[in-house]
């Protein structure tokens, strides 16, 4: 897959604040990226960047082999972008005249997006409102008027920056089976920014972590489940353990003990699976009867906390 984003060595500053302090990464085509990070990363400063919407102080960003400040407009015309809580439309216009008005921007009359018009208010649910205020929809409905607008023009590059919050269990899974179509059906480009750590893990190719402007990871969700292969084993036992017992689980790093009316649990975190031998052994020696063994491997939440917290790379 060729690469259709580069972004080398990005900085943004507002005032003595640097958003974004010196990141690289490329998007291929084709490609689900999601962007993470905690409040105040430096994640939609970036995509306001990308989209020309942000002047920044140095770097280099290219789009579809072109620069991005160089070739401002052309670059504008592929890309489609929905912003946080669907600030890309008009509240008092409906889903059929939102749509209308960013094609004509575009230079698209409604008799050329006709067809696609009623594609895709179709496609995202919205046929049966498309003549309402879209002040009086839902988030969700909101939402994907907003996509609907971004999209008329058949952009090859999408930039998303939390499609799903406030939405309900239903509206998220329509909206993640549109980018998984949108991606593997039509080959477009997009980029995702999001909170909401399931549904990045179902839908994205890749993972770009941030903090504080800086890179943190940039690794595909295998790579990461396989650099980050921790996992957690939650042991019940009969009885608590008394103190005597508790020393010797000081040697076996990350643990918990959880101890109830008439049962402990023993959770410990393992990068290699093997050492639970050696936990068996402890218990063994103590006489301990287990009750039940609960596995649980590191979901992108587990490594997006670890990284995060500890900055570990």
């Amino acid at each position: 897959m060729s690469e259709v984003i580069v972004v080398e060595n990005l900085v943004k500053k507002y005032k003595d604040i640097c958003a974004v302090n010196g990141i690289s990464f490329t998007v291929k085509k084709g490609e689900i990226l999601g962007f993470l990070g905690p409040n105040g990363a430096g994640k939609t400063t970036t995509i306001k960047s990308i989209l020309s919407l942000l002047e920044y102080e140095e770097g280099r960003i290219s789009v579809n082999g072109m620069d991005a400040k160089k070739y401002k407009h052309k670059i504008m015309s592929d890309m489609g972008a929905v912003l946080e809580g669907a600030r890309n439309i008009y509240w008092h216009l409906s889903p059929d005249e939102n749509i209308n008005y960013f094609a004509g921007i575009m230079g698209l009359g409604t008799n050329k997006i006709r067809e696609e018009k009623e594609y895709l208010l179709k496609r995202l649910k919205l046929w049966d409102v498309k003549d309402k205020e879209v002040r009086e929809f839902s988030k969700g409905m909101q939402q994907k008027t907003a996509i609907a607008a971004a999209i008329i023009h058949k952009p090859s590059i999408l930039l998303l920056d939390e499609p799903t919050l406030g939405l309900d269990v239903e509206t998220k899974n329509d909206i993640k089976e549109w980018i998984i179509s949108m991606s593997k059906e039509q080959n477009k480009t997009i980029l995702i920014t999001s909170h909401d750590m399931a549904f990045m893990e179902s839908i994205c190719d890749r993972i770009l972590i941030i903090k504080k402007g800086k890179l943190l990871s940039n690794h595909s969700m295998t790579e990461l489940k396989d650099k980050f292969a921790n996992k957690k084993y939650s042991i019940t036992v009969k009885e608590n353990f008394s103190d005597s017992n508790k020393v010797s689980f000081q040697d076996i790093g990350e643990h918990e003990i959880i101890e109830n009316q008439d049962n402990s649990v023993l959770t410990v975190s393992l990068k290699n699976s093997r050492e639970i031998y050696s936990i068996f052994d402890i218990l063994k020696l103590q006489n301990k009867e287990i009750l039940d063994i609960n596995i649980k491997e590191n979901t992108l939440e587990d490594i997006f906390t670890t990284l995060t917290t500890d900055e570990v790379k």
